[in-house]
């Protein structure tokens, strides 16, 4: 414990945002939430669940969005498709991001139970990989006990972040949302300058 409360303490000062009360009482990662896969990590004899989430996107549907109808008469113009470009992957590992506190439950997380998702998160980090990609509009949890670290992709791009990073700002939100600096407070969030991702941690 004493190791996890010193990583929070550290990453406050590294974080270089600043916290903001913003009341927010949501149970559901993101909205519209559907899983789409679950995996576990063991920590010793503790299970932390990894999971992906698919996010609701309301899509605009335009009248004029429908092509027009084609007469019985019309020539048939052959036509050729280009090959879609690649969608490229945004890299965000240490990008800067500012912290946003709120409530998605009671009480807030405890220590200890965050501290094993740390453990998980160096965990991943060692033996799997040192990033990991969220889908656009996806959302990316690790769950334990009470707590729980989220990456949530809001963009039209496949982004990528490292574990490490990941773990560092999440705690950093923590430790400067939660107790004993924030009392009533249950969720951190860092949340990306152009809002096109976020990272937090809140109760389970």
């Amino acid at each position: 414990m004493k190791t996890f409360t010193t990583l929070i303490s550290i990453c406050a000062v590294a974080a270089g945002s600043y916290a903001l009360l913003t009341p927010r009482i949501e149970t559901e990662v993101c909205s519209g939430a559907r899983t789409v896969s679950i995996t576990n990590v063991q920590v010793g004899a503790k299970t932390v669940e990894l999971t992906t989430f698919a996010c609701g996107v309301a899509a605009a549907v335009h009248a004029d969005d429908d092509p027009a109808p084609l007469s019985s008469d019309a020539p048939l113009t052959p036509t050729t498709v280009a090959p879609a470009a690649p969608t490229p992957t945004v890299n965000v590992c240490g990008e800067i991001c500012r912290n946003t506190c709120g409530d998605s439950g009671n009480l807030p997380p405890t220590t200890e139970d965050c501290a094993t998702i740390m453990d998980a998160i160096t965990i991943l980090n060692g033996s799997v990989s040192p990033s990991f990609e969220v889908a656009p509009f996806h959302a990316q949890t690790l769950s334990f006990g009470t707590c729980r670290f989220f990456f949530e992709n809001d963009s039209v791009f496949p982004t990528s972040q490292c574990w490490l990073s990941f773990g560092q700002t999440a705690s950093a939100a923590a430790s400067a949302c939660l107790p004993p600096v924030q009392p009533v407070n249950s969720e951190g969030i860092c949340v990306a300058l152009d809002a096109s991702w976020r990272i937090g941690v809140a109760h389970a």
